[in-house]
């Protein structure tokens, strides 16, 4: 049993408006996120903290518990508000993950208390070498989270990659979720005009 947690707390600031209710093709970014993650769980949540917004959408909203806390702080809410103890935590503007991968993070948690895919960056000049990004919302986390999640949060300590360091997280490589995702649609972040405008070119490339 998995709960679905879809975090929509951001303030969309380089986008100008709520990016989650901008069209995309035939539904709205978070409709896309909805449709590709219901499958997938037994039971989902949405974390905002404008609940007004999206009460069209028919589905259960709680707000963050601690505010101000950034993405740590609504996974730690989604955490908490989730029936199972199985948790696939994504954004609301992600309207491109691919379910197959989704459903493997789910299947690959067993005694792990978090599965993060991890991309490659390339670092600027002076600090050659390429970096690893962990993607922290197109993950699944165990209840077992939530005591460590609270302290990092008592501490102040606000980035969810951090989570790495405390607790027993399998950071899947890319030869490993590519064969379920080949280009990575599953990260793509819709944050920027640029990158509406980019969605909309991929929406009718990729399948529903």
């Amino acid at each position: 049993m998995v709960t679905g947690v879809i975090l929509a707390g951001g303030k969309s600031r380089r986008m100008g408006e709520n990016k989650a209710l901008l069209r995309l093709g035939n539904r709205t970014i978070i409709g896309h996120v909805i449709q590709r993650i219901q499958p997938i769980t037994d039971e989902l949540l949405l974390i905002t903290n404008s609940p007004d917004e999206y009460t069209h959408l028919g589905i259960a909203m709680h707000k963050d518990i601690i505010p101000n806390a950034g993405a740590l702080g609504g996974i730690h809410a989604g955490l908490s508000y989730a029936s199972h103890e199985t948790v696939l935590c994504v954004g609301c503007d992600n309207p491109f993950l691919v379910p197959n991968l989704l459903s493997y993070l789910v299947s690959a948690l067993g005694k792990y208390d978090a599965v993060m895919p991890w991309t490659d960056k390339e670092s600027s000049a002076k600090n050659a070498g390429a970096q690893i990004i962990l993607q922290t919302l197109c993950a699944v986390y165990s209840k077992r989270c939530l005591p460590i999640i609270e302290q990092m949060l008592n501490e102040s300590d606000l980035r969810v990659h951090a989570l790495q360091e405390r607790a027993n997280v399998f950071a899947l490589a890319p030869e490993i979720w590519k064969t379920y995702d080949a280009e990575g649609f599953s990260f793509f972040n819709v944050n920027t005009p640029e990158d509406f405008e980019k969605a909309q070119t991929m929406v009718k490339h990729t399948k529903k």
